[in-house]
């Protein structure tokens, strides 16, 4: 069987990994609904298990497509990897302190000891690690051994795993009456897919981008143990007005182009491999 099915995802290589990105999506969905009345402890205690849970079976699925290396997984040389990528570390900063900023003073609450070890560690052993094995240890993986290891090939798989990790957000379009967050959500995840893909194939290690992507969700996260709950979804969820329009296209725009432009000046010291794409395709 997995012959067939290694057969039909290198045959329809984009097709399949939009496919295999949308069933993790809808598994980790229908988790986040059927739980979704509990208290929110237990919610994102239960959240980060089943993340963890589908981790597993996405580096299962890893192993049966044949990408999956240990090298990915090793923790040498992350002190330069985190140096060269740097704009991951400064950026979360950034969004704290404009979360702090724009959160009423009176509404900050002493914070629950539980809530707030659940809310730190989600973001690394449930959020950065589900997503990434996801998009940069499978799909941009899959790609890139299809496409092939030639400049083109890095280029071309960074773009099209990126755009379907952007893409996905657009589920986001049930928390909001207007269409104009999730868009901005699209384009700033696309940029941020992209960084952190050029980050990993830089590294070689999976281990960077996955903690660069829990420090940036944790950046505007950890708020949910310090102010109420209703408070947080309700900042999270606020729809655009019509005043805001701009310094929301501004900010948007700001942090698409950091993560875009520190992940091109990256790109450029990704060293190909040998094998071109014809190669690549003719095996």
């Amino acid at each position: 069987m997995w012959q067939r099915i290694n057969k039909f995802v290198y045959s329809h290589t984009v097709l399949s990994t939009v496919l295999i990105s949308m069933l993790f999506i809808f598994l980790i969905a229908a988790l986040g609904i059927s739980i979704l009345n509990m208290e929110l402890t237990a919610l994102l205690a239960l959240f980060t298990v089943g993340q963890l849970l589908l981790t597993t079976l996405i580096i299962w699925f890893m192993r049966r497509l044949q990408v999956f290396s240990l090298d990915d997984f090793k923790t040498k040389g992350m002190g330069k990897g985190f140096l060269l990528a740097w704009v991951g570390l400064v950026i979360p900063i950034i969004q704290f302190i404009y979360v702090f900023l724009e959160t009423p003073s009176d509404a900050l609450i002493t914070p629950n000891p539980l809530l707030l070890i659940i809310v730190i560690l989600h973001p690394l052993v449930g959020t950065g690690l589900f997503e990434e094995v996801l998009y940069r240890g499978l799909i941009l993986k899959i790609l890139l051994k299809k496409i092939g290891h030639s400049k083109r090939g890095i280029i071309k798989s960074c773009i099209i795993s990126s755009a379907i990790f952007g893409l996905l957000h657009a589920v986001n379009i049930f928390a909001y009456d207007t269409i104009l967050p999730v868009i901005g959500q699209i384009i700033v995840a696309f940029a941020i897919g992209f960084f952190l893909a050029v980050v990993f194939l830089r590294t070689g290690r999976l281990w960077i981008p996955i903690i660069l992507h829990a420090i940036l969700n944790l950046s505007g996260q950890i708020f949910t143990a310090f102010i109420p709950y209703e408070l947080f979804v309700e900042q999270m969820q606020a729809d655009v007005s019509v005043a805001d329009i701009p310094e929301f296209v501004f900010l948007t725009l700001l942090v698409a182009i950091s993560f875009l432009v520190a992940g091109l000046v990256l790109l450029r010291k990704v060293m190909p491999d040998k094998i071109t794409e014809k190669d690549c395709l003719a095996n």
